[in-house]
């Protein structure tokens, strides 16, 4: 047991170094230095703790938490956190510094991908350096327009096709559906197909669990739950993120269900991994320059690898497959969403989107006539109305890196190395110096000149797209899911859904004409509460309903 004097002397040297403490971060966070770069404000913080209480109590509404403070110190300020100094570079030109003109200077670093590994493995969502190139080189095989007839065209219509049937069923029986919920479904559907040539078939999963089956009995609502849950978890591990391992050790029974949910959505990729590698074809096959030898984007991830002498590991396979069906759910499903609640709020804009297609189609047209890779880039109000939704609602709305050396941004701060540097498209959406006086409000002819032609804003003004979905391919599928559903539907929201549904708050000095949905923090930008949609067929529905294209 320890004498008096000695535990005396323990106290005192306790509290001495806790008044030194107290003293030299009495503004910031511990772990973190003085700031060299006096000209760039810093907002004072608490003792020790620096703005983590105040991130803990903005938990429910981050992005516009950052953007009231963002807006009103712009342009750029810096908050420390425990270990850590945030540097907030919300501006075009500071965003390309880090994007292209220094960008290897700027990774996702050890934490981010600690947080996300277990899931994504070493895709490109996660990685740095050699296999980030590795992954982007795949990535912009697989996103070329020629492989649209044989990947993407043959799984879109049909998948589409069970879209308006849903909508017709809820329609004969009466209810309404949650919209966000739907596009969930069938963008999982429509990604898992493209990738793997596997159909889950969730969008028959609805009627099967009215008519008696348990929720959650078929592998496709076990796949579906266990994507869902997984995404989720991976969020509230960003909202803990200095302390998310001790947490997990602590919180044993949600670790075990990441496990499980990894092990299910692995298995699937594994799968399609394993039956492609045990056919009898010969590696020529794969290693054709003809992208369209291949029926989904896994047999052209192994060309791919082929051609380059590359070993064909399950695992490189698994990230680079997942990539596809993770980020391009999530981009596709909420984009979509987030278009239709201000379509539906913008009447005027869906009367000219059905004429947009009439004048394209023709106003009695066939079964067959839909959007397509030769049309899509006609349907110019269509397309801005969707860019306008994914301004205002970005897919990724807060980017996070760390910087690997000292840096200074032109015009900007001194980046110190190991520093977070992190910019919201959220609020750059928000901000009446990047977008004029009605950035808060939803105007797609801003998309289009004065030639009629869409108009094309820079990359790091606009640059909410994540890189897995900002192309061909999403803008075709996204384009015809608006045109068909609204050629072939009446759509209004739920009768009392608009007057009760938790609406987000204004951002003080950012004009708005209504209020939107409140969204759920996340990686991504869901929907917090369903969207409840009731639908009425159209003459042309009920007069021809559309047929497989063959």
């Amino acid at each position: 047991m320890l004498s008096s004097p000695v535990l005396h002397s323990l106290l005192v040297g306790g509290f001495a170094y806790l008044a030194y403490l107290l003293y030299e971060f009495r503004d910031r966070a511990i772990g973190t230095t003085k700031r060299k770069d006096p000209s760039f404000r810093e907002i004072p913080g608490w003792p020790l703790l620096g703005q983590l209480p105040g991130s803990i109590l903005d938990i429910s509404r981050p992005w516009e938490a950052d953007t009231i403070i963002g807006l009103k110190l712009r342009p750029g300020f810096s908050i420390t956190l425990p270990g850590a100094r945030v540097v907030e570079v919300s501006k075009p030109e500071w965003i390309e510094h880090i994007q292209k003109t220094n960008f290897e200077n700027y990774v996702k670093g050890e934490m981010f991908q600690s947080l996300m590994a277990d899931l994504f493995g070493k895709s490109i969502l996660v990685t740095d350096g050699a296999d980030w190139k590795r992954s982007r080189l795949v990535t912009s095989r697989v996103f070329h327009i020629s492989v649209f007839k044989t990947v993407v065209e043959p799984r879109i219509n049909p998948t589409m096709i069970e879209v308006l049937d849903v909508l017709q069923v809820s329609s004969d029986e009466g209810r309404a559906i949650d919209f966000s919920n739907l596009f969930n479904r069938f963008t999982l559907d429509l990604f898992v197909e493209m990738t793997y040539g596997k159909k889950l078939g969730l969008l028959g999963e609805e009627s099967r669990i009215r008519n008696g089956d348990p929720a959650g009995s078929s592998y496709s609502e076990v796949f579906s739950d266990a994507f869902d849950f997984s995404q989720k978890y991976m969020d509230s591990r960003f909202h803990v993120a200095v302390i998310w391992q001790w947490i997990q050790s602590i919180n044993f029974r949600e670790k075990e269900q990441m496990k499980l949910s990894c092990h299910t959505i692995h298995g699937l990729a594994y799968t399609s991994i394993d039956e492609k590698m045990s056919k009898s074809a010969p590696e020529e096959d794969y290693i054709s320059d003809e992208d369209e030898s291949q029926e989904d984007f896994l047999g052209l991830i192994m060309g791919y690898h082929l051609q380059r002498g590359h070993a064909l590991t399950r695992d490189e396979l698994r990230d680079d497959s997942l990539s596809f069906v993770l980020a391009g759910r999530d981009a596709t499903a909420q984009s979509l969403s987030w278009c239709f609640f201000h379509l539906l709020m913008n009447k005027d804009i869906v009367s000219r989107i059905r004429q947009e297609a009439a004048d394209i189609l023709g106003a009695e047209s066939d079964n067959q006539a839909s959007v397509t890779p030769e049309n899509y880039r006609q349907f110019i109000c269509t397309y801005a109305s969707l860019l306008e939704a994914i301004r205002l609602h970005p897919g990724v709305p807060k980017n996070v890196k760390f910087a690997m050396a000292d840096d200074k941004i032109p015009g900007g701060p001194t980046i110190e190395a190991g520093d977070c540097v992190t910019w919201s498209d959220w609020q750059l959406a928000r901000d009446p110096e990047v977008w004029g006086p009605d950035c808060g409000q939803f105007v797609p002819d801003r998309w289009i000149d004065e030639t009629g032609n869409i108009r094309h804003f820079g990359n790091f003004k606009f640059h909410s797209f994540n890189a897995l979905c900002r192309n061909e391919h999403g803008d075709l599928h996204r384009s015809e899911s608006i045109v068909d559903i609204l050629i072939n539907f009446d759509l209004e929201f739920a009768k009392g859904w608009l007057e009760t549904a938790p609406m987000s708050e204004e951002i003080p000095g950012i004009k708005t004409d209504y209020p939107n949905p409140q969204y759920r923090p996340s990686l991504t930008l869901p929907m917090k509460n369903p969207m409840m949609i009731s639908a009425t067929p159209r003459a042309l529905y009920k007069n021809n309903k559309r047929q497989l294209k063959v």
